[in-house]
């Protein structure tokens, strides 16, 4: 817990760009003019709100620190957990990138950079190791990799709009069309980019770029958008 809070406040500092002491801190006064000044930049996912009023100012904050020591918990639990850790990540992310691209489509693009190791990895195991055929080893791990890229996209990407239940089931069916068209753009830019001589990094990185934002739009607008719409 040290090291967590550690590492948080050294990314906080950085997001805030302002030497607070715990810019995690739950206690702490404002002025109403600086509220107004800020309140629409914020992100308001979370409960840092000390740190995404800080890091939402357009100029130096002028701040004073009153000193606190902290002692051994007596009573209640920490509300350190899991969806604590994506509420903290989507604010930095968001404070770090949004300027440049939606918080969400980076998120996704993360997702699939592990599922990518995944699929590397079982396609490894299976066709190296195990000895099994390449196309079955293939399979196998496109379908691995495609499951575990929903199901951490409904976990952290899209938590607001999780699906559940048998919902989850009908997502991956959605997710599944969404991500046979972007991968099948991403094949035919990728060589037809080849064909016409551009060196194949480059042709193989124009694919992933047009796949990956097909991915996110069609994920969006289809897997995602009708969980939202069956909750109204």
């Amino acid at each position: 817990r040290v090291a967590l809070s550690n590492l948080g406040l050294r990314i906080s500092t950085m997001v805030s760009r302002h030497d607070l002491s715990d810019p995690m801190s739950g206690f702490f006064m404002l002025t109403n003019g600086f509220l107004q000044e800020v309140a629409r930049r914020t992100t308001a996912v979370g409960f840092k709100i000390l740190l995404d009023l800080v890091a939402s100012s357009p100029r130096p904050v002028r701040f004073t620190e009153v000193g606190y020591r902290f002692r051994n918990r007596e009573v209640g639990e920490s509300k350190l957990d899991l969806n604590v850790g994506i509420e903290y990540l989507y604010l930095v992310l968001d404070k770090l990138v949004s300027r440049f691209l939606p918080v969400r489509f980076v998120l996704y693009c993360l997702v699939g950079a592990i599922g990518l190791l995944l699929h590397l990895f079982i396609l490894w195991l299976l066709y190296r190791r195990m000895s099994y055929t390449f196309d079955t080893a293939l399979l196998v791990a496109i379908t691995v990799a495609m499951v575990a890229n929903y199901t951490v996209n409904n976990i952290i990407t899209y938590r607001q709009r999780r699906r559940r239940g048998w919902r989850y089931v009908t997502g991956l069916f959605f997710y599944a069309i969404v991500c046979s068209i972007g991968n099948f753009a991403n094949y035919a830019i990728a060589a037809g980019l080849t064909d016409r001589g551009i060196w194949w990094p480059i042709a193989s990185a124009c694919g992933l770029a047009i796949g990956s934002v097909w991915n996110f739009a069609a994920s969006e607008i289809i897997t995602w958008r009708v969980a939202q719409a069956a909750r109204k």
